[in-house]
Order: structure tokens, then C-alpha cells, then sequence
């Protein structure tokens, strides 16, 4: 086996979970590499020559964000199985593992758990209105003072508790039902949108759910009929002083939409874990009412240990001649 690491998934906790593979094991790592587009991948790491090189007659590849195009399996006839330590590998060419034969495993929800824990802490983050507050903070100790009496400053920072509240669900799947989850243990009150899901009675149409959430969170999936699926007229629908929370992708998001509803009060808040590249985030970073952090949904060790453990037991079920769980076919 040929196991490449990376900057979200270092070869040393991957050594941790190969550490009883039976075979040989040779490690490698990979950083970001600036280059033209490649064909079919995206959100990749390394050069596919070099990695090329390092495979050699392997037949078992696992990866994290190593790219792994057409010529990999072009080049390297005896590669049997790519294991990607990510939910949806987009870094797989996936067209061309299936001409050539080769098993592409993933890790479908490895990170639902985490995802739904910062969806759920940024929810209580903006209706405590814990931004703003903090930032008031930060600017009264950069501005030189050396005196805090606490003991009725929280008066200015009045909010609101969970409890009573309606959070709206826009993507019902492994990450919206693990939301739905936690917000329930905090007495809110879970509507969901998903035209892929049924017989759950917190499923209601998106206009519904729009019109009478107090808190709207994104987990919709990133395909062509989503792009934007947060609109100016989605927003408009939205009641005045509701909070938007995106912990999903960014392109699920029209940004200058967002910032435009945020300034004119129409949005109380937004907590958002992804933003576009050469997007509007330092605009909405700066922004008093929104929080905003650099995808760390599912940057947790867990995380890494669960996509670790998925890949081992399906390359155990491979071993033993059985058919793997969780294969991505194109």
C-alpha cells in the first residue's frame, strides 16, 4: 500500500490506524501544488507526476487530497483499489478508475458529527449575539483601556435563548439530520426542506420553512442546481432579524446578497464556515454580525479517525473477498 498524506490528514495519524495492516505500507506526503486545472478533479494536493512515480506497481492507493487523475490509472495497470479518506473524492477521477477497473472507496458522513456540532455552536454563538460582544471587547482593549466592570455590561448584549425557536433545515441528510439532532436536545422546534427525502413530518416545502425559521441552515449539496440556492428572493422570504448559518459550500451562497441583508437589518446574523475564494469574506469577516471561519466543519481528529476506520474495514472486507461498503462509482 502507497498512503499519502496531507495538510488535513498527516501521514502520522495515518500511520497511527496502518500501524497493524498487514503488508507493506510506504508513506508519503503531499502540500498544495500551483498548476493548471486537471481534467475531472479538483480540491487536490501534489503532483500527479510525483505521485505517479511514488505508486509504482502498488496496488492499493490511499489518499486524502493527493490528486489521482486519468493518468494514474493510465500509467499504472496493477492499481487495484484507490481509498479516499473524504466523503465525496473529488480528487478521484472517478470516470477513469471505472474504465480501468479500479475500486474507488470513500467515507460517506465521516464528518456529520462534527459539521453538526459547529452548526450548533455558531446557532448559539449568534443568538447570544457572542460576536458582536466579543468584538466590543476586543475593540475597547485595542483601544487602550485597562478597566472592565462586567457586572451589567451583559445588559447591552441582550439575546435570545434557543429554546422555543424554530430552526429551519435546508439538505436533510447524514449533516441536517445530525443538526436536527442537537437543536431538538435544546428544545427548538426542526423544519426541513430535502426534495430527495420523505416520511419525516418535520419535512415541509422551502417556502414554509423560510417564512417561520428563526434560524435557516444550509446543508444542501454543491451540484449546478444549487449554485446560489440562497438568493436575494430566498432571503427577501425570510422573516426580518433570522439568522443564516453555512456550514456546507460556498457556492451555495449569493454573498453579496447575504452582505446586502445583513446591512440593512433584514438578516440579524450569519455564521458561515465557508466563503468563495475571491468572494465578498472580508466584507462579511468584518462585518459586526457574522462569524465567519475557514471550513473547520469537520477539522477534528474524530473526523480523520472515522474516514481511517471506514477505509480499513472496507479494505478488510476486500481481503476477504468480500464486497466492500462504501464504493464511489462515477
Amino acid at each position: 500500500m502507497l498512503a499519502i498524506g496531507d495538510s488535513y490528514l498527516p501521514v502520522a495519524q495515518m500511520a497511527e490506524h496502518l500501524d497493524g495492516w498487514d503488508g507493506d505500507v510506504e508513506y508519503r506526503s503531499v502540500t498544495v501544488v500551483d498548476g493548471p486545472p486537471i481534467e475531472r478533479i479538483r480540491e487536490h494536493q501534489g503532483d500527479p507526476a510525483q505521485i505517479s512515480d511514488w505508486l509504482g506497481a502498488t496496488p492499493i492507493l490511499l489518499v486524502h487530497a493527493a490528486a489521482v487523475p486519468a493518468m494514474i490509472f493510465e500509467q499504472h495497470p496493477t492499481l487495484e483499489v484507490v481509498a479516499c479518506a473524504r466523503g465525496n473524492p473529488v480528487n478521484v477521477d472517478l470516470a477513469a478508475a471505472h474504465e480501468h477497473g479500479v475500486t474507488v472507496l470513500h467515507t460517506p458522513a465521516k464528518n456529520a458529527v462534527a459539521v453538526a456540532d459547529l452548526t450548533m455552536a455558531s446557532t448559539l454563538l449568534l443568538l447570544r449575539r457572542a460576536v458582536p460582544a466579543a468584538r466590543w471587547l476586543t475593540d475597547r482593549a485595542a483601544s487602550g483601556e485597562r478597566h472592565l466592570d462586567s457586572t451589567f455590561a451583559g445588559g447591552a448584549w441582550m439575546a435570545t435563548e434557543p429554546r422555543g425557536l424554530t430552526i429551519g433545515i435546508i439538505g436533510f441528510g447524514a449533516v441536517g439530520r445530525a443538526v436536527a439532532e442537537q437543536a431538538e436536545r435544546y428544545g427548538m422546534r426542526v423544519l426541513a426542506f430535502d426534495p430527495f427525502q420523505s416520511g419525516d413530518d418535520r419535512l415541509v416545502e422551502l417556502d414554509e420553512l423560510v417564512a417561520t425559521s428563526d434560524v435557516v441552515s444550509i446543508h444542501a449539496p454543491a451540484v449546478d442546481e444549487t449554485r446560489h440556492l440562497v438568493n436575494r428572493d430566498l432571503l427577501a422570504a425570510m422573516r426580518r432579524g433570522a439568522h443564516l448559518i453555512n456550514t456546507a459550500r460556498e457556492s451555495l451562497l449569493d454573498e453579496a446578497a447575504v452582505l446586502d441583508a445583513l446591512n440593512d437589518g433584514h438578516l440579524a446574523g450569519a455564521a458561515l464556515d465557508v466563503c468563495e475564494p475571491t468572494g465578498r469574506w472580508p466584507e462579511l469577516a468584518a462585518h459586526p454580525n457574522v462569524l465567519v471561519t475557514p471550513h473547520i466543519g469537520g477539522a477534528t481528529r474524530q473526523t480523520q479517525d472515522r474516514a481511517m476506520s471506514m477505509l480499513l474495514d472496507d479494505l478488510a472486507r476486500i481481503e476477504l473477498g468480500e464486497p466492500p461498503l462504501r464504493v464511489k462509482r462515477p
